[in-house]
């Protein structure tokens, strides 16, 4: 028998957010990649001064069988503070390309440790005209068949979900029942610096991606990295972050050959994407672009060209003058639109010979 990640999010802090869980209620939907005929939810409260109470959490399969989930037995449990812990296994078959359901009942009004997905293709956020859910942050499986994971890395592109989703929903379609899918993605995140910013985003922006990724790596097994990130090292400073912080091409390209070091240590198959165009894209009500910035855009992108693992997203989606074409902005010149990101995943599927 093997264990494996079939699902995984990422979460972060958002202390700005309030009464996310109003309703004292939650249910999600999320679609699995593998079958397997038990699992375990690993649940998060990561940002959480006090510890998160569950009073009730069940989940239900595809064939409507509803299951209790239980820690130390115990039908009702506490997260801890500033941590995480792991479920009972549950006796509850789940079949690749179906939706599990999972209702939470909580007293916590503003739990702080939250993930989010804009797209609905693998997750779904019932009842609730906001993307974020709070909770279980992985689901584990055990079975007889071996399992490959993909983990994709990077920032907001990444943890939205448009063009990551839409890759995964092709790899399930391309190789069934093979993968687990973790979305590494946080909003705001960089590659080389924590998030530091006057936003009242910023507690979510998280730690640097450089230690961001090492650690992730060895928390779980990972076969396939695709990485995208540096587009935010570009975007903050002057906007909200330092301008000081803003780094050269040489520092970013440093840190991407870390990324490369790393995984080839690990023996990972590595996908490398160029940084998009930003250019007329707004932070706070002030232009995110630069020259300067587009100079070092354009040198790293020259960079990660170089590699044969690379995909160049940027010349997919970039105008003649360096914008991001209208076909794949969501409207803030900056981030994909959901059918952007399904073109983007369409691009990544047919370089990699995905079909």
């Amino acid at each position: 028998m093997v264990t494996a990640i079939a699902w995984r999010q990422m979460v972060a802090h958002f202390p700005n957010l309030k009464g996310i869980n109003g309703q004292h209620q939650q249910t999600i939907q999320i679609k699995q990649s593998l079958s397997a005929p038990r699992l375990r939810f690993w649940l998060a409260n990561d940002y959480g001064n006090q510890p998160l109470p569950i009073q009730d959490m069940t989940v239900t399969n595809a064939d409507s069988e509803t299951m209790s989930v239980t820690v130390n037995r115990q039908s009702s449990f506490q997260v801890p503070a500033w941590g995480r812990l792991w479920s009972d296994w549950l006796p509850l078959p789940i079949q690749a390309g179906t939706w599990l359901t999972i209702t939470l009942v909580s007293p916590e009004v503003n739990p702080q440790t939250l993930a989010q997905s804009f797209d609905q293709t693998l997750i779904r956020v019932i009842g609730r005209n906001q993307p974020y859910f709070y909770g279980p942050v992985a689901i584990e499986i055990e079975r007889a068949e071996p399992v490959k994971s993909l983990l994709f890395f990077g920032d907001s592109l990444t943890n939205q979900g448009y063009y990551s989703a839409a890759f995964s929903q092709k790899l399930m379609t391309a190789a069934p029942d093979q993968w687990g899918l973790t979305n590494g993605g946080i909003s705001g995140n960089r590659l080389l610096r924590a998030g530091n910013s006057t936003s009242v985003w910023s507690p979510s922006f998280g730690l640097a991606g450089l230690n961001r990724l090492p650690a992730l790596l060895s928390e779980q097994s990972v076969d396939w990295l695709i990485f995208m990130e540096g587009l935010n090292d570009l975007l903050h400073p002057g906007n909200g972050s330092p301008q000081t912080e803003l780094p050269t091409a040489a520092a970013l390209i440093a840190g991407i050959k870390q990324v490369q070091t790393l995984a080839a240590t690990r023996s990972l198959r590595l996908t490398l994407a160029t940084i998009t165009p930003f250019k007329t894209g707004v932070i706070g009500e002030k232009p995110a672009w630069t020259p300067a910035k587009e100079q070092i855009r354009q040198t790293v992108n020259t960079y990660l060209r170089s590699s044969p693992n690379t995909v160049d997203f940027d010349q997919l989606v970039a105008t003649a003058d360096q914008r991001l074409a209208a076909t794949f902005d969501c409207g803030d010149h900056i981030h994909f639109s959901a059918a952007g990101g399904e073109l983007v995943a369409q691009f990544l599927a047919a370089q990699l010979a995905i079909d």
